[in-house]
């Protein structure tokens, strides 16, 4: 049996990890697999080390993401002090699982009401594409170049082109009206959607 109090740790650890997953665009993997030293709340930054493509970054946290995450890491030093994972898992020397993090959230999309309206079931990823949709409707909304500020985007998500962001927001029908209000030939390129009467 692992030791007590699992419950007291784990709660906090959902709370707060899939938040930075929303807040911040990590990978499952980078969440799940952050150690304690790789997180710098006194300069407000994660370091990312040997993520997808062997690439190592730096994820810069919003003023409440830290704050977050200090209330967080000062409850988890009393639980489990001077710990190696950021979010350890079960067992406290071990990282979080992946597993258990992509059926946890699974199993709090279920109880939504929302679970039984959508054919496709959202998964962990689905907060990192929320995250790059979010930002780019914002930068769309408030006029600042989207051109300009991808390859921004693109790095602070570890992806190795532009191209691979795009894919991200390509598809999503909340983006049409935003582009429409900001692009004088968007009516020439996005068609209208028509519903005909039975």
């Amino acid at each position: 049996m692992p030791p007590q109090p699992t419950f007291r740790r784990l709660v906090p650890t959902y709370q707060v990890l899939f938040r930075l997953f929303y807040c911040c665009g990590l990978r499952l993997s980078e969440g799940c697999y952050l150690r304690r030293e790789c997180v710098d709340l006194q300069n407000g930054y994660i370091r990312i080390l040997q993520s997808k493509g062997n690439k190592d970054r730096l994820v810069l946290l919003a003023d409440d993401v830290r704050a977050m995450c200090k209330t967080y890491d000062a409850l988890m030093q009393e639980v489990t002090p001077d710990r190696e994972w950021f979010f350890p898992g079960w067992y406290p020397d071990r990282a979080i699982r992946r597993t258990s993090v992509d059926k946890k959230f699974g199993g709090f999309w279920n109880r939504t009401p929302f679970a039984g309206t959508v054919d496709k079931r959202p998964t962990v990823q689905s907060l990192r594409h929320t995250f790059v949709v979010n930002k780019m409707n914002e930068w769309m909304e408030t006029g600042m170049d989207t051109g300009v500020m991808m390859p921004y985007l693109s790095r602070y998500l570890g992806h190795s082109s532009i191209v691979e962001t795009q894919y991200y927001f390509h598809t999503i029908e909340q983006a049409f009206p935003i582009i429409r209000r900001h692009d004088a030939i968007s009516d020439s390129i996005i068609p209208e959607v028509v519903t005909y009467a039975e």
